[in-house]
């Protein structure tokens, strides 16, 4: 018997390493009580923190208002300048808890805690000493608090199983940008206060804010570097030569070494490439080393090994792939090898996501991607035109990932297994309108969309505005085009940062009217004239010909401005929408609300349109189906969607016969006539 061919086996080997390499992922990922407990701690800790800065801007503005009684008067200003004023500007998950790399027994965890200016001793005493007395309101879990100076960090541990230790470093960007203006040969005006913290500590900190921002655009996309990574931590762990790699060197490597990839791998595959690498003499001296992307300078991340420990690492990563290409990766991972054949397992228990391992914030969201778009008017979605779409990404737009959920996704997260029903379908074949609902906890939401997958984003818009908590929805007001050129509306794309001032005393009459109105808005599905056409087709109807041409385009990747403009009549008309055919509409509905404000009643009276009678055929305007005999021919082609003249010599005296020999010979050669 001939053995299969190559290709076969070659599958057949990553189809077992992926076995082997899942089985040990799931054996070093923590379980669901662990992450429970990592969750609550996080949370509970940035709860404290909103408390501390907003008592910390109390006391700011006491003593501030002492020395001069008149600054009573301006407490209107708008909350951009209280951010400016606050002494701590936010809160950012970095380490383990931010890149999702926890694994069983990871105790140390890490938030970054930015100030206005360079932190000082007494202001990280006062956080720390308010804190503490912020956690005892907030929860009733226990919490010890201890400063520690000499690290510029606040660290809290928690008292119950598992004993979880957090920690929090205390830093400001001010204290790179006076590193870099003193590389610069710039002087320094400024006098920093005695009791600044460790300024080395500082920068360790903003360091690792980089790192999670560069893990979460880069690493967090790839399929199965998460998982890779993972392995190799464990990994580092057990075996003494790889705890030198430990750390950002490793996220480096795998990143590199999958994304460098001509296409999506396995497990298996892409833990046999990062092998590869490092087996290929990467880590030596003369090798290429490893750049570190989130410095300005050139920098290697390997830069600490030693020669000996750059060998020992090369030889052992040869060793492993040795092992690997024979069949025995299980050595590599330290576990037993599996049978051949797996037992199936049964599907009672929900598939776990291996990815997001700590969900996002639900008292400080991140910025959101932008919304599903609504389905409008009847665009071509065949399978070739949504390939060459995908063809025009760059690899470098391929490997970005989602920034976060959407409303739809996180209601999923909190109440996983929700059924959502169809109500009903109305409006007519070509605009529907469907009604979805939804029971949560007993309560019951509705909600309507041109399409079910719509609707469904709207109720769960809906059951996450009653349960008090971020949507993730960018909502958009339905006001009309009043003018002739609508301005761009540039959104400014702030960064991934918890912010702390976030002023929660806004009235409840303000908040509920705009959700009412933005939720109106959000259900009108596509944008529609008052005759209930595509205005980009209506304005086609009235002059043909037009062009409508790309003005601006703005915004982040999941934040696009397009500005389109049409020019009839020498009159120009600008149209602002998240897309190029949500512009054209608003372009086109300006242009006919300026033009043709009274609308086309008249003409629609005059353009009735007599019954189609066969294909191409007209029937007796007296209504006998026996007076004009049944036509034969396509009819199909010319003069499509127009509608017939009044009037006219048809069925007209002595005219009849003619234009009836007129009519047959027309359809004979496919036209349809018009007289």
């Amino acid at each position: 018997m001939t053995p299969p061919p190559l290709r076969h086996r070659s599958m057949r080997i990553f189809m077992n390493d992926d076995r082997h390499v899942m089985a040990k992922h799931s054996a070093v990922y923590p379980t669901q009580e662990e992450l429970e407990g990592v969750q609550n701690m996080v949370s509970h800790t940035e709860r404290a923190l909103k408390a501390v800065s907003d008592w910390l801007d109390e006391q700011e503005k006491v003593v501030r208002s002492e020395p001069d009684g008149t600054e009573s008067d301006k407490e209107s200003e708008p909350k951009a300048s209280e951010q400016a004023t606050r002494s701590l500007r936010g809160v950012m998950r970095v380490g383990l808890v931010a890149k999702g790399l926890l694994l069983k027994g990871d105790l140390d965890l890490e938030l970054v805690l930015l100030c206005k200016d360079k932190p000082t001793i007494t202001l990280l005493k006062n956080v720390a000493d308010n804190l503490a007395v912020q956690l005892k309101t907030i929860t009733e879990d226990k919490y010890e608090v201890t400063q520690v100076i000499r690290e510029a960090t606040i660290v809290i541990k928690s008292t119950k199983e598992p004993p979880l230790t957090l920690t929090i470093n205390m830093t400001s960007p001010l204290v790179r940008e006076e590193v870099e203006k003193q590389a610069a040969g710039e002087t320094l005006s400024v006098n920093d206060p005695p009791d600044v913290l460790d300024r080395q500590k500082c920068l360790t900190a903003l360091a690792s804010l980089r790192h999670a921002k560069w893990f979460q655009a880069r690493a967090n996309g790839l399929r199965s570097c998460v998982i890779v990574i993972r392995i190799l931590r464990d990994l580092c762990s057990r075996v003494p030569t790889w705890a030198p790699l430990h750390g950002w060197p490793v996220e480096l490597l795998c990143e590199k070494a999958i994304g460098t990839g001509n296409r999506p791998m396995g497990a298996g595959e892409a833990l046999r490439r990062v092998l590869e690498c490092l087996a290929s003499g990467i880590l030596m001296a003369d090798g290429a080393g490893i750049c570190d992307p989130c410095e300005k300078e050139l920098t290697d991340a390997i830069g600490h090994l030693d020669l000996q420990q750059r060998e020992d690492l090369t030889q052992s990563a040869q060793h492993a792939l040795r092992l690997s290409a024979f069949g025995q990766l299980h050595k590599v991972l330290g576990m037993d090898p599996l049978p051949s054949k797996m037992p199936r397992k049964p599907r009672s228990e929900t598939p776990i996501d291996y990815t997001v391992q700590i969900p996002p914030s639900t008292t400080y969201a991140p910025p959101m991607k932008r919304p599903i778009e609504e389905e409008e008017g009847g665009e071509d979605k065949s399978p070739n035109k949504k390939k060459k779409k995908l063809q025009k990404k760059s690899p470098d737009e391929k490997s970005e990932p989602p920034q976060a959920m959407n409303a739809l996704m996180r209601l999923n997260q909190l109440k996983p297994g929700l059924q959502y029903k169809l109500l009903s379908q109305t409006g007519p074949v070509h605009v529907p309108v469907f009604t979805m609902a939804v029971e949560v906890d007993g309560k019951s939401f509705e909600a309507s969309g041109p399409s079910k997958r719509t609707a469904k984003l709207h109720v769960a818009v809906k059951v996450l505005q009653d349960m008090g908590l971020p949507t993730g929805v960018e909502l958009k007001t339905a006001e009309p085009v009043k003018t002739e050129v609508a301005t761009a509306i540039v959104e400014e794309v702030k960064p991934c940062i918890t912010p702390i001032a976030m002023d929660t005393a806004a009235t409840g009459a303000d908040s509920v009217e705009a959700t009412d109105g933005a939720e109106s808005a959000r259900q009108q599905g596509p944008i529609l004239t008052k005759h209930g056409k595509n205005p980009v087709m209506e304005l086609n109807e009235k002059r043909r010909g037009l062009k409508y041409e790309l003005i601006s385009e703005t915004g982040g990747s999941h934040d696009k401005r397009f500005v389109m403009e049409v020019e009839i009549d020498e009159q120009k008309f600008q149209g602002t929408g998240s897309n190029k055919k949500v512009a054209k509409a608003y372009a086109a509905l300006a242009a006919l609300d300026k033009l043709f404000p009274e609308g086309s009643v008249t003409e629609a009276a005059k353009k009735k349109k007599l019954p189609m009678h066969g294909f191409g055929m007209m029937g007796d305007p007296t209504g006998d189906p026996a007076a004009t005999p049944r036509g034969r021919g396509r009819g199909r082609g010319r003069g499509r969607g127009r509608g017939f003249n009044n009037g006219g010599s048809y069925g007209q005296g002595k005219n009849r016969a003619i234009c009836y020999q007129q009519l047959v010979a027309a359809s004979c050669y496919g036209y349809s006539c018009h007289l």
